[in-house]
């Protein structure tokens, strides 16, 4: 049980509707917001209001950072599907981040590659076994580029995963209808290994 689980590492589980909205802003980003569509993109299905919905949120110390974990749900209303079709699709996760790491580094996001295109195209590290895996978007390419070579033994060990920076903050989202408690510990050591890699620009 999520109560559990935090209460022996010494987290606290809940969260205010307040405080809610201020982690959605602080993490703003995929999965919670989106990316914008190109302008040339393809006009279905045409999205009208969203909800956000959060539970299990623990939060804590883990080796040194802040960390916070918890379930999610976006609710995503659908004027048009393209046939006419309205009503409201529902997408679950579960995140793991690490919040207050030490220094600010430029937005980076990296998701595996699937048959699906990305909503804008990304960019190339020059790493092809990188390039092959993954969808890479960033303010900073040439940063990102050399970062992302540097991690590759990292990002290509095991499954493919979502993860980005948000400011100060390092979170990593997967598709699910709840936390799955026993990889929870494995998912932050990584976050905090790729934090520990990723050095902000000169």
């Amino acid at each position: 049980m999520p109560r559990t689980f935090a209460a022996e590492r010494g987290w606290t589980c809940g969260i205010s509707r307040k405080e809610e909205g201020a982690l959605l802003e602080r993490l703003r980003g995929e999965p919670f917001h989106p990316p914008e569509r190109a302008p040339d993109a393809y006009p279905f299905p045409v999205l009208g209001r969203h909800r956000h919905r959060l539970w299990d949120v623990m939060r804590g110390a883990y080796r040194d950072r802040s960390a916070v974990v918890f379930g999610y749900r976006r609710e995503q209303e659908i004027l048009d599907d393209s046939f006419g079709r309205r009503g409201w699709e529902n997408s679950s996760y579960w995140i793991a981040a690490l919040l207050d790491l030490p220094a600010s580094a430029p937005r980076l996001q990296v998701t595996p590659r699937t048959s699906a295109p990305p909503e804008r195209p990304g960019v190339v590290t020059g790493d092809p076994r990188v390039d092959e895996r993954f969808h890479v978007h960033t303010d900073d390419p040439t940063w990102a580029g050399g970062a992302l070579r540097e991690l590759a033994p990292i990002l290509l060990d095991g499954p493919a995963q979502a993860w980005r920076i948000s400011g100060t903050s390092i979170l990593t989202w997967s598709r699910a209808d709840g936390i799955p408690l026993a990889h929870v510990e494995a998912m932050l050591d990584r976050l905090s290994t790729i934090a520990g890699c990723l050095a902000p620009p000169a």
